[in-house]
């Protein structure tokens, strides 16, 4: 199954493809625990039927942009991406993007 959420604002994105090149993903692994990342993954699957990222087996963090576009989106809140978004300098430094707002 493709990914459902997708952080489309370039300024983001760039900015976490610098956290996930710096050594991020493992970082994330590390700091949630397997258990956390675990979590994650069994609650998405009960909501759309696969992992996060189609990730395999385990608690594992493929891609900080997939965690991140969940919890931004407000489908699904989680700890690898407060660890992402905690990283960053300036998320939304572009003026046209914008987080998700909920009525």
């Amino acid at each position: 199954m493709p990914t459902t959420f997708w952080v489309t604002c370039p300024s983001l994105d760039r900015a976490i493809a610098r956290i996930e090149s710096s050594g991020g993903v493992r970082e994330a692994q590390e700091a949630v625990g397997e258990e956390g990342v675990e979590r994650v993954h069994a609650l998405h699957r009960a909501r759309y039927g696969t992992r996060v990222a189609g990730v395999r087996e385990g608690g594992y963090v493929k891609c900080l942009h997939a965690f991140t576009a969940l919890h931004l989106s407000g489908a699904l809140p989680n700890p690898v991406a407060g660890w992402t978004l905690a990283r960053l300098e300036r998320p939304y430094d572009d003026p046209e993007c914008r987080p998700a707002t909920h009525p």
